[in-house]
């Protein structure tokens, strides 16, 4: 027979769902709403001011044939999986350095405080800050590079360096969380499996990647999805730091939603092209996270 709740059980349950609707109210308002607008607004042709005209889906069949779409997408995919990929390596690299002890090592804190300190600043900022320093003839990193003996590099208007050079000021503004999150893993691992390891003959590498790598599988999925999902959705950095150039190389979707929204007041395409944004981020966040989960589960 089921026994009845006391008065403190459902009191303390009352008071947990007053604490959530906050939550939920602010969840329908600002993500579900918006979100159904979106999707709503993909299936009419408005300009934001008059009345919406229904076209089915002529906006998505236009998507395709718009000028430059196929290179932004290119453009999307590779700035994303480039920014994820480098992220996730050299954030775990940067871990392992950061939770290595010995008397020659650099005190611990002031380098996590080094390396986040980027994730501090906005977009906005980072962007304009590597602008500046990719600058041709007055840039910090043409002025090293002269200094050493090479050539200047035009990062800003040269097909596929421009990319690189945005793919590396977006791993330098979310490197310091993706090391955060690993170093987290990594001091959570219990010592005794480690001196299990090298009692049983296992070298420093062996250590590594027999025994520290599949215990920080679940820190790898978290950030493998999380910086995914942020690179899939990056705008004003990207754009700040190279405005799209050359041509459309480095111009991603986001920023011709931004197009096609305020600047040709076009809402019912830039709706189409963000409700297929949404399914493509969690298309790849899913089978990411399928992947990944098995990964762990093998471990």
């Amino acid at each position: 027979m089921r026994k009845k709740s006391t008065a403190w059980q459902r009191n303390r349950t009352i008071t947990g769902v007053v604490f959530l609707v906050p939550f939920f109210f602010v969840t329908a308002v600002f993500i579900l709403c918006p979100l159904f607008s979106v999707i709503r607004y993909s299936f009419y042709n408005w300009n934001g001011i008059g009345k919406p005209k229904f076209v089915g889906l002529d906006n998505y069949k236009m998507l395709p044939t718009t000028e430059g779409f196929w290179t932004m997408a290119g453009a999307t995919l590779i700035y994303a999986v480039g920014v994820t990929a480098m992220v996730v390596v050299l954030g775990y690299l940067l871990a392992l350095m950061l939770d290595q002890q010995g008397r020659l090592r650099i005190n611990r804190t002031l380098m996590r405080v080094f390396w986040f300190f980027p994730c501090l600043l906005s977009g906005i900022i980072v962007g304009i800050i590597w602008h500046i320093m990719y600058n041709y003839n007055s840039g910090l990193v043409n002025y090293i590079l002269h200094a050493i003996g090479l050539p200047r590099v035009n990062w800003l208007e040269t097909y596929g360096v421009t990319m690189f050079a945005v793919i590396v000021a977006s791993v330098w503004s979310q490197l310091g969380m993706c090391a955060i999150i690993f170093l987290a893993g990594l001091q959570g691992i219990p010592t005794d499996i480690l001196e299990a390891a090298s009692i049983d003959g296992a070298n420093r590498w062996q250590r590594e990647v027999k025994v520290v790598l599949p215990i920080m599988a679940p820190s790898i999925t978290i950030n493998v999805i999380t910086t995914s999902i942020a690179a899939f959705k990056a705008y004003e950095l990207p754009f700040t730091v190279s405005n799209g150039l050359p041509g459309y190389s480095t111009r991603l979707l986001t920023q011709r939603v931004y197009f096609y929204s305020f600047e040709t007041n076009k809402y019912g395409i830039a709706s189409a092209l963000s409700v297929l944004l949404i399914v493509v981020i969690t298309i790849f966040s899913l089978l990411q996270l399928v992947v990944l989960k098995k990964r762990e589960d093998i471990y």
